[in-house]
């Protein structure tokens, strides 16, 4: 190996000062296979956890403040509209970007003033400006929300249009096939999901920020919890349309997210499938495994969905 192959974090295992010399002393023992398995087995374990809320982290998960505020907490519990969420750090964003948050609140559009629990799966607009206070190391902030945004039974969903698992339109007696009511909600979220926000210059801000969070954290245990974040916004939080004068989450009919699993080995090209488990309006639970455009580097052209 070269000096750079050796220094790679691929080529790196952690371990306490008296396993590091054990190993090192018995290398019949420990060979690089072994201790290969050992890190992976180690890292799915850790990102199993990771994922599911499970062991050390069962009781707190991300949390997102608007588009720009990221922390680690917990949700403490609700009253009504009034909900409290302990923040033990900021991932994205700090406490003078909260604090300018709450004072440009009435200045910013609806759509980016929310707060989305990952452990709840769940998210609300909110309904005024949250304020904070300390608590030990911590702080514990009060949000008033609205009420939860009315969903459309799934059943009753109308006909969009159908696309084959390579992402092509279909053809069906002569016309373009079409799938509508539960039947079509993979597409719609496959829609929704593959649309990368900003890309639209009449919508900017619909659209999902998978690719974002995948330049960013890549193969990082942690992608999963940043994309159910932003999954949850779209399905959780109203949108209001402009164009059609009208108001709507951007992923119809699920009421909330359990969770959002990156599919391994299943990648083509620029698409990635992933599973989701949901709880649908009219259905209850329900899951699905829909193909994601999320292009790696720079934005390819889009094909369409």
């Amino acid at each position: 190996m070269s000096p750079e192959e050796r220094r790679d974090i691929s080529n790196g295992i952690w371990l306490c000062g008296s396993h590091s010399i054990e190993i090192d002393r018995d290398e019949v023992r420990y060979t690089p296979g072994l201790l290969r398995e050992m890190k992976e087995e180690h890292e799915r374990l850790i990102s199993e956890e990771l994922n599911s809320g499970q062991g050390l982290l069962r009781d707190s998960d991300l949390i997102a403040v608007g588009p720009d505020i990221v922390v680690f907490g917990e949700l403490l519990g609700t009253s009504g509209r009034k909900w409290s969420v302990r923040i033990d750090h900021f991932v994205q964003g700090s406490i003078w970007t909260l604090i300018d948050f709450m004072e440009s609140f009435s200045k910013r559009d609806p759509f980016d003033c929310f707060l989305v629990v990952n452990s709840l799966g769940d998210g609300r607009q909110l309904a005024g400006e949250p304020t904070w206070r300390r608590a030990g190391r911590s702080l514990e902030c009060t949000f008033f929300v609205q009420d939860r945004f009315p969903r459309e039974d799934a059943r009753a969903l109308g006909a969009t249009l159908a696309t084959s698992p390579t992402n092509d339109l279909m053809l069906e007696n002569g016309g373009l096939a079409m799938v509508s009511g539960i039947a079509s909600l993979p597409q719609r979220i496959k829609q929704t999901l593959s649309y990368v926000q900003g890309e639209s210059k009449l919508n900017p801000r619909a659209g999902s920020r998978f690719k974002e969070y995948l330049d960013d954290f890549g193969d990082s245990p942690w992608l999963e919890r940043w994309m159910k974040l932003d999954a949850i916004r779209l399905a959780c939080i109203p949108y209001h349309d402009f164009a059609c004068k009208t108001t709507y989450t951007l992923i119809p009919s699920v009421r909330y997210i359990e969770s959002i699993e990156i599919l391994d080995g299943e990648r083509q090209g620029d698409w990635q499938s992933v599973r989701l488990k949901l709880e649908i309006e009219g259905v209850g639970p329900w899951e699905c495994v829909v193909p994601v455009f999320m292009p790696k580097g720079a934005f390819p052209g889009r094909p369409c969905v």
